[in-house]
């Protein structure tokens, strides 16, 4: 016979208290006393208090820190995930794994092994420090019940409790009757007193005016309750917390934060990557500087975004060199996250500090609650570590982990809407709100995936139980979410995330909607409606298969909905005025002119690599060249790579032009390519030295590797140069055409620079010489009889015009491209050449020939770009790509016209 109080065993302290709630207010006299109504684990704390062998019970921090500390220590632990895996599984089986000589060790692999070895070594450091598991400690005291030394005592168990092996023996040996629901681990329908609903979204931005209007309905109807659980309730609750309040509702929020979400979590983390040379240390210190952790004004934040970003020969240590000199806050955290990662005490100076710069981080009430729990989180683990002895170290695990639990509320005392997050389903009892909304009903927050690790595998060798699966828990949540329900239940979907990526109903909406679809046929035959019958088992494949009459019922928001769902109220939108439809490819109100640098005459000045860039798609140059959407990074890519070799060139030829030598050829290409190895080298060692953006700075590995190839690369593209028409000599390298020098071209001022002019004095003629890194499909010759049109490549051609109407006195016999990254004679020059007048010696194909007089066919091809260029002076940018080349890298992603 039972000798104490009797007990009623509950999942959470949450539904213990409801119910004892509930047995306050029951009419029967004295209903709310002679019971205990606790968890699982609290029978184990109340009864290890009193008949204990003085041994502590460990608390979640202290396992947490104690597995931290044996994970760095054992190979095995890497394998089992984090340290709270480790620690999770020290907890659940901790009865069946105390006793060393109850574990089969010859039948376990080696990894096992090591794992069953980390284990006993935790538990040797909670024996050391006199701390017990709750689990270890549950199976001592079952053995004490089933040796008479403990009371028999009447225990109920109200729900599906989720023990484990020691917890499960000792309620054995209490004799506890099960009085759980079962069912709650199947999702059923919703009894008739309660009404369904379905909120569908186009996107993640329509579902708070969803959410806002259903709540507004609730309200209007008499409920004095709502809970929200969606995904992210912290997010909802600031958007939608000013106008529910604005509405007379009372707001609240009830959920748990990532400890390294919050705006100290992040900045920790910022200064430990850069602390420890992360390969992400940009990032972090960009992250950091935008955090207002920081205390960097906004704008200061930018400027040091871009000087981080613009110089990719910064290290991580100079970035926190730059950010202390900035932020007093990141100069203390640096300090804090280097004793931890040193295995030492933080100073209560650097704590102090720390402790006025989260205090000053925000101006909103609740904000600063959530980075006041962050920082006493930290300093809470640091005297936790302090007193157990465990190096501080270990707390970089622990502290990635971590949780907070936020709850705060605003408004007035109306009716209440309470903004929760998925884990309040666990706690829920039933018939305790009038209206219940899962707002996000997707497979990312009721997903049934299960993530396995070795431990998995070490359980099942050893016949341990398994934790009930994904699938039995979310069901049970969803039920207990369908019970909770008085008056509404009500599930949103959206059909894409915040990233506009698909999202997928969770397999719930699907059983739920079978469940009303069976119950809804029944209620209808058993009235006789047939129709309606009919009606529920006909799926609505447009809105995720739902049955008609619960299809019809469902409120859905879209892009038109939009505007709505973005203001500051989610009012309709009142007195609006329809603005003109922006028109994408001219100018309606700003001369493109504005957008161009002018003459006095008013002629547009332009470089011939703009017009070549304007001919290949009017809007594609605008966004490119006028908007300039650019980041600030310094890259490493095709247009530093081609600088360099721009340069070295032009430093090679000017430096033969001091010395008189005016060709490189047969006769002194073997001279010649030990100075270009030696100038090459020269360059590169100059390129650290020199400001971001006009360098060809090689960080990596691969990088000084590319370095190397391109080297390789122009000595061999040298050495095809040697081969170059007898006759002709470098003239002119970096040749400038300035804006004063007052020449035009196709009604536009020219300014730019050709990259290299040879000529041939004797005969009186000139090349141009573009370099590019391949010279394929620059090919632009015509043939006979055809009539001239404007090639793709035609920046050559409009310098090879230019230097005619200077003071060079030459005829000009071709507009080439070399590439220098030819491997063979033949593919050295592309382009435009006199098939008369010059001869490529082999090293261009005959399909860059021109048959006509070249003097004319450079008018001709000037008159066409003309003609095209006529339209821009009247702010014509249309969409007008050539070719799907000319959308390769245009930065309008968004653009209808793109043809690649």
């Amino acid at each position: 016979m039972p000798t104490t109080v009797p007990v009623e065993l509950y999942r959470t302290i949450e539904r213990a208290n409801a119910a004892a709630k509930a047995a306050a207010t029951a009419t029967a006299p004295g209903a709310a006393f002679g019971v205990r109504r606790l968890t699982a684990a609290g029978l184990v704390e109340e009864l290890w208090e009193l008949w204990g062998d003085g041994r502590v019970l460990v608390s979640a921090e202290e396992r947490s820190l104690l597995a931290a500390r044996t994970a760095s220590t054992c190979d095995a632990a890497a394998a089992s995930g984090a340290p709270s895996v480790l620690a999770a599984f020290a907890a659940e089986h901790a009865a069946a794994l105390a006793d060393e000589g109850a574990v089969p060790v010859a039948e376990l692999t080696s990894l096992q092994r090591g794992l069953v070895a980390c284990l006993r070594s935790y538990y040797d450091e909670l024996a050391a420090r006199n701390l017990i598991e709750v689990d270890e400690a549950a199976d001592l005291l079952a053995s004490m019940v089933e040796d008479g030394r403990l009371p028999a005592m009447g225990v109920t168990v109200c729900d599906c409790l989720d023990v484990s092996g020691g917890l499960r023996h000792l309620l054995t040996a209490l004799g506890a009757s099960a009085e759980g629901d079962e069912a709650l681990a199947a999702v059923s329908c919703l009894p008739e007193d309660v009404e369904p609903g379905v909120l569908i979204a186009a996107g993640a931005a329509a579902m708070p005016g969803l959410l806002l209007d259903e709540i507004g309905r609730a309200g209007r109807a008499g409920a004095r309750s709502v809970l929200v659980v969606g995904a992210d309730p912290a997010e909802l609750f600031g958007v939608l917390g000013a106008p529910l309040c604005t509405s007379g509702w009372a707001v609240a929020l009830r959920c748990t934060v990532p400890w390294r979400a919050t705006a100290f979590g992040r900045a920790w983390e910022c200064a430990r990557r850069l602390e420890e040379g992360s390969p992400h240390w940009l990032e972090a210190a960009t992250d950091f500087a935008y955090n207002p952790f920081s205390g960097i004004a906004e704008r200061k934040a930018r400027d040091l975004n871009g000087r981080l970003r613009k110089d990719r020969l910064l290290t991580a240590t100079d970035a926190a060199e730059i950010l202390a000199g900035e932020s007093d806050s990141f100069s203390a955290l640096a300090l804090a996250v280097r004793a931890v990662a040193c295995g030492e005490s933080v100073p209560p100076r650097i704590l102090d500090t720390l402790s006025s710069a989260v205090g000053a981080s925000s101006s909103d009430a609740l904000e600063r609650a959530v980075e006041r729990a962050a920082f006493d989180k930290l300093c809470g683990l640091l005297a936790l570590a302090e007193g157990l002895g465990v190096s501080t170290c270990a707390l970089t695990p622990l502290l990635a982990d971590a949780t907070l639990r936020v709850e705060g509320s605003s408004g007035t005392d109306g009716p209440l809407c309470e903004i929760a997050g998925a884990a309040v389903l666990d706690s829920l009892v039933p018939k305790s709100w009038d209206v219940v909304i899962l707002a996000d009903v997707s497979a990312r927050t009721f997903g049934i995936s299960e993530s396995l690790s070795a431990l998995d595998g070490l359980a099942e060798t050893l016949g341990l139980p398994r934790e009930p699966s994904a699938l039995w828990r979310q069901r049970s949540r969803f039920a207990a979410a369908q019970r909770a329900a008085r008056r509404r239940f009500v599930l949103g979907v959206s059909r894409r995330d915040e990233r506009e990526s698909e999202l997928f109903p969770s397999f719930l909406l699907e059983e739920f909607a079978s469940a009303q679809a069976r119950a809804g046929a029944d209620r209808a035959l058993a009235a006789g409606d047939e129709e309606l019958a009919l009606r529920w088992g006909r799926p609505d494949p447009a809105r995720f298969g739902l049955p008609e009459p619960l299809a019809a019922g469902a409120r859905c928001a879209g892009e038109g909905d939009l505007p709505q769902a973005l203001g500051a109220a989610f009012a309709p939108v009142t007195g609006c005025e329809e603005l003109l439809r922006p028109p994408r490819g001219s100018l309606r109100s700003l001369p493109l002119l504005r957008y161009l640098q002018r003459t006095p005459e008013g002629l547009p000045v332009l470089s011939p690599s703009a017009i070549e860039q304007y001919l290949h798609c009017p809007y594609r140059w605008f966004v490119q060249s006028c908007i300039r959407p650019e980041a600030p990074d310094e890259r490493f890519g095709p247009r530093e790579l081609g600088n360099f070799a721009h340069e070295a060139f032009a430093r090679f030829y000017d430096r033969l032009a001091e010395e008189g030598v005016r060709r490189v050829d047969a006769e002194n290409i073997e001279a010649m390519v030990p100075r270009f190895e030696a100038l090459v080298d020269e360059l590169v060692r100059e390129q650290p030295e020199r400001r971001g953006g006009s360098r060809l700075a090689a960080t990596t590995r691969e990088e000084r590797q590319r370095v190397a190839q391109l080297k390789r690369q122009l000595v061999h593209s040298l050495r095809l140069q040697a081969q170059m028409p007898p006759g002709y000599e470098v003239v002119f390298c970096e040749h400038p055409i300035e804006v004063a020098d007052g020449v035009d071209f196709a009604g536009v001022r020219l300014r730019g620079r050709v990259d290299r002019v040879d000529a041939d004095a004797e005969r009186g003629r000139f090349v141009v010489i573009d370099y590019k890194g391949s010279s394929k499909d620059y090919a632009s010759g015509l043939k006979e009889g055809d009539e001239p049109s404007v090639p793709h490549h035609v920046q050559g051609l409009i310098y090879a015009q230019a230097l005619l109407r200077t003071d060079l006195g030459l005829a000009c016999a071709g507009a080439l491209y070399l590439g220098y990254r030819a491997q063979s004679p033949k593919e050295l020059l592309a382009g435009a050449y006199d098939g008369a007048a010059f001869d490529p010696a082999g090293l261009s194909s005959r399909s860059s020939a021109v048959a006509m007089n070249f003097s004319a066919y450079l008018d001709a091809i000037e008159a066409l770009v003309a003609d095209r260029l006529a339209a821009l002076s009247e702010g014509a940018i249309p969409v007008s790509p050539s070719a799907p080349k000319a959308c390769e890298y245009c930065p309008a992603y968004d653009c209808p016209g793109r043809l690649a």
